[in-house]
């Protein structure tokens, strides 16, 4: 597996391990909930590149990379879209096809049955986009391996979700120099409390005003970066 190293929420790195053959991503734990936009479009571009290079069909028995045990084929539900993953009975994380990435984070939709019925009508076998299985459509309305959706590129959804992506990163990297000089006022503020109480008997209210003032300039500062 190639390992990209992408930032997380609500700060710091994780490393996500994309096995291009496979169009599959590994997430330790939760990482996949911890993505920033930017990392999300990151990963996006990662699965556009391995379009290129080759692919193999998915095996039917996948192991943990962690600990070897089988992992288990589990369904989830991102708003209103389905999709699935395998994932580790002992919680080392999951492996996510390219497809139900895609589904996941908004970037394709499922086709509703009335569509199916037109393209079962114009062919018979489609190639599942998530491990390269023939999907009979006549029996199939979801890949027998990965149980992939059928799903289409949505041209509309894809240009909406990226750029609602992209806006969300912008926010989260721009400062707002009234929140950073709050934040710095702020900081004086506890100095200047921590200098003139020397009090004694009053420490415990310093130190409890100490905590008090530094939360409100974490608030301000870290509000500056959203």
């Amino acid at each position: 597996m190639a390992v990209h190293r992408l930032e997380r929420k609500p700060a710091g790195a994780t490393t996500i391990d994309v096995c291009v053959a496979c169009r599959a991503l590994w997430f330790d734990g939760f990482e996949s909930l911890q993505l920033t936009p930017g990392a999300t479009l990151a990963l996006l571009k990662a699965i556009h590149d391995a379009e290129r290079e080759p692919m193999r069909s998915m095996r039917s028995r996948l192991p943990c990379p962690r600990c070897s045990t089988a992992l288990v084929l589990t369904r989830d539900l991102q708003r209103s879209t389905r999709f699935s993953y395998f994932r580790c009975v002992r919680g080392h994380g999951r492996f996510t096809p390219f497809m139900q990435f895609l589904l996941e984070k908004n970037f394709v939709r499922p086709l509703p049955p009335a569509e199916i019925e037109r393209l079962k009508r114009a062919v018979g076998t489609v190639r599942c986009s998530g491990c390269g299985a023939g999907i009979d459509l006549a029996a199939d309305t979801a890949c027998r391996y990965c149980r992939a959706p059928i799903a289409v590129l949505d041209p509309d959804a894809l240009s909406r979700t990226v750029e609602a992506l992209t806006t969300a990163e912008a926010r989260r990297n721009h400062i707002d120099p009234e929140a950073l000089a709050e934040g710095i006022l702020a900081a004086e503020r506890l100095n200047r409390t921590l200098a003139a109480d020397a009090r004694p008997a009053r420490a415990g209210d310093a130190i409890i005003a100490a905590i008090e003032m530094g939360a409100s300039a974490l608030d301000l500062l870290f509000s500056s970066r959203r």
